[in-house]
Order: C-alpha cells, then structure tokens, then sequence
C-alpha cells in the first residue's frame, strides 16, 4: 500500500533509539527536561530568589538619628554594573549616581565622582556616619568585607548616607540589595 509507511522506515527509527547516538540524545532531552522544570518550579515557589523591586524609597523630612532630617530611605536591587542615586532612590546612569556595584568579578561597591565611603563603626546614624566619613575616604569596597553594621557614603550632593547590605550576591542570586537612609 503506497499511504502506509513500510516497516522499514519504522524499524530505522527505532532501531536508533538502541545506538549510542540515540541513547545520549535522549538522556539529553531528559536531562533538559529536568533542569527546565525544577528551573520553573523554583521560581514560582522559590521567594528568595524572586527579584526585588529596582528601587522602594519613601522621602521623608522627619527627624531621625539625634534629630538629623532624614531626606530620603528605601531599598535598591542592583545588577553587576548598575550605579544608584541614593537621594532620589533610583537606578541609573546619572551625574548624580552615589554608588556602582561594581561590574568585576567580586562584587565590589565603587564610590562615583565626589562621593566616598567609609566602613561604619557602630549603628547606622548621621553622627556615626559622619564621625566615620572624617577619618576614611575609600573609594571602594569589597562586598564581601563590608560590616554587618553596614557603609557610611558622602554623597555627590554632599549629604550623609548610611547604607546596610540586606543580601549578597551569590548561587542563584547575582544583585547586590541595599538598604538606605540618607541625612541632610
């Protein structure tokens, strides 16, 4: 019969199955099949590793720290390479940019223009941080060595900045999250 296909061809594509080629391909494919899925379940049930907003800033004008006027707070996702403007809260290539997470291979926070950091000493305030900020001027540090108390920043705009790292880059997670306050 001409519609049919001939056993021929059926017993080829089969018989392939049972050869080495064969055999690896569809381990591949099941292999691919895996990772896909374990990859998708993790990220619709896995919190950690869902990404976090760019950028949640509340600007205040409350008194805060010893009765310094806290001129902005938020938090800030950064990619490798991402600079952050720490009065206005946001991500971006700017003149104004504060800080850069660093595009190098250890993750690194770089210091931009007139801005410049300090290892924090104690809790996080504007006299702590500008007790910190007349003894050190660093124009970088390494992510990995930064305080738990967190980075004292001089910002560009001149004001004082105190800035906590809430999560590191690591497996599964490549952005640098900060949390910030900034003191006029």
């Amino acid at each position: 019969m001409p519609g049919e296909p001939s056993n021929d061809r059926k017993g080829g594509f089969l018989a392939f199955w049972t050869t080495l080629p064969g055999i690896l391909t569809g381990l591949a494919a099941l292999i691919t099949a895996i990772v896909g899925a374990v990859g998708l379940w993790r990220s619709q049930h896995d919190v950690s590793s869902a990404p976090t907003t760019a950028a949640t800033t509340s600007v205040e004008s409350t008194a805060g720290g010893g009765g310094a006027s806290v001129t902005g707070r938020g938090r800030l996702s950064l990619g490798s390479g991402d600079e952050a403007d720490l009065e206005q809260g946001q991500i971006g290539t700017s003149s104004t940019a504060d800080l850069i997470f660093g595009p190098e291979s250890t993750p690194t926070v770089l210091a931009t223009g007139s801005s410049f950091l300090a290892p924090a000493t104690g809790t996080l305030t504007k006299a702590g941080c500008t007790r910190a900020l007349r003894t050190r001027h660093d124009t970088f540090e390494l992510v990995s060595r930064a305080s738990e108390q967190g980075l004292c920043v001089s910002t560009v705009e001149g004001n004082v900045a105190g800035v906590r790292i809430v999560k590191r880059p690591g497996v599964g997670n490549a952005n640098l999250v900060l949390a910030f306050t900034v003191w006029r």
